[in-house]
């Protein structure tokens, strides 16, 4: 049955994707134009002080960078997360101190610039209404460990909340976007944790806390999932299923919960290895496990579903309607094929 909507699951992920050059064309001038600034900035600095400029590289980080990035389910305001490699070792400079560089650089009327505990976000408006923003996550790269730090914390923040923390942004981008070698495995992995990020953003849309973060059913994936491709020796063709790879990824995040306390933990896969889960509480995770039984149950009812109609509905469910609905008469006409794949997977 699964094969039967490979073309649905294609439409869907066309749907939700964030498209590298298609999507989001101003949000990513508005990021060039920042940069100009903090260049600017700098070098005005440098000449004030008669000391060497502070040089930096910026590059896109997070979702957006890794392919993995969704557009947003809600109209109004998204986001891009961008990092600043500063080319300065993190002993000479306090977080704050950094924070407060690209705060004075990046300040403008027609924007609002606000401290972040992990980052510096810079937020445009349109017609008063939040319109979309930029988050700068700010690093010190230019360590004697050649290892890069990130600036946490805010000035009004207390001493403790202050620091710099270990960090590997290029390196996650770079394990991510590596973990297969065969171009149909590696598009079929970054489809499928958009598919689970789509269901995350349905369903705990009204929830503010305690939710699955992005990167966290991206290390899941990154850990559990497996490619679900058919390669005919014959003729080379490829023929991927969606919905298969997607039934035993979810399964195999189910079967991650503790079954003594139904709780999940998975570490981000570079430095500093944190728990991803940590944040959420005993009650959240829990929530989180029914919702996910809950699609998984969705799953297997769409693969034994006979109608492709009656199977799209179901992943509606799930998914939203940006997953289309297969024609009646388009339905009709599959009926027949699809039963075997029911005998099949009985």
């Amino acid at each position: 049955m699964g094969n039967y909507l490979q073309t649905e699951f294609n439409k869907f992920h066309e749907a939700i994707k964030l498209h590298d050059k298609d999507d989001n064309q101003d949000l990513r001038d508005k990021r060039d134009m920042l940069e100009d600034e903090l260049k600017t900035y700098f070098k005005k600095k440098a000449e004030k002080e008669g000391k060497a400029r502070i040089t930096f590289v910026l590059e896109n980080q997070g979702s957006y960078s890794m392919g993995t990035g969704n557009k947003s389910i809600d109209v109004g305001d998204y986001d891009i997360d961008v990092m600043i490699l500063f080319n300065i070792d993190a002993n000479d400079y306090t977080p704050v101190e950094v924070k407060k560089w690209v705060f004075e650089a990046l300040s403008r009327s027609n924007r609002t610039v606000e401290y972040m505990k992990p980052c510096v976000r810079v937020q445009y408006f349109k017609d008063g209404e939040e319109l979309y923003h930029v988050d700068l996550a700010l690093y010190a790269n230019a360590n004697e460990d050649e290892k890069t730090y990130i600036s946490k914390g805010k000035p009004t923040s207390a001493s403790e909340d202050k620091f710099w923390e270990l960090s590997q942004p290029k390196e996650l981008k770079k394990k991510i976007n590596g973990k297969y070698n065969d171009e149909h495995d590696s598009k079929q992995f970054k489809r499928s944790i958009r598919y689970l990020k789509r269901w995350k953003d349905l369903k705990f849309r009204n929830t503010k806390s305690g939710k699955p973060t992005g990167i966290a059913l991206t290390a899941l994936a990154y850990n559990l999932f497996n490619p679900q491709i058919d390669r005919n020796p014959f003729d080379s063709s490829i023929s991927p299923n969606d919905l298969e790879s997607l039934k035993k990824l979810v399964s195999s995040i189910i079967g991650e919960f503790s079954i003594w306390n139904n709780k999940i933990s998975v570490k981000l896969p570079v430095e500093p290895y944190n728990d991803l889960f940590e944040k959420m509480t005993n009650v959240q995770q829990e929530t989180f496990k029914d919702k996910l039984d809950i699609l998984e149950q969705a799953l297997v009812d769409a693969t034994n579903e006979p109608d492709p109609h009656e199977a799209s509905k179901i992943l509606q469910k799930v998914f939203g309607d940006d997953f289309p609905e297969v024609d009646k008469e388009k339905s009709g006409q599959k009926r027949a094929l699809a039963f075997p794949g029911k005998s099949e997977s009985a």
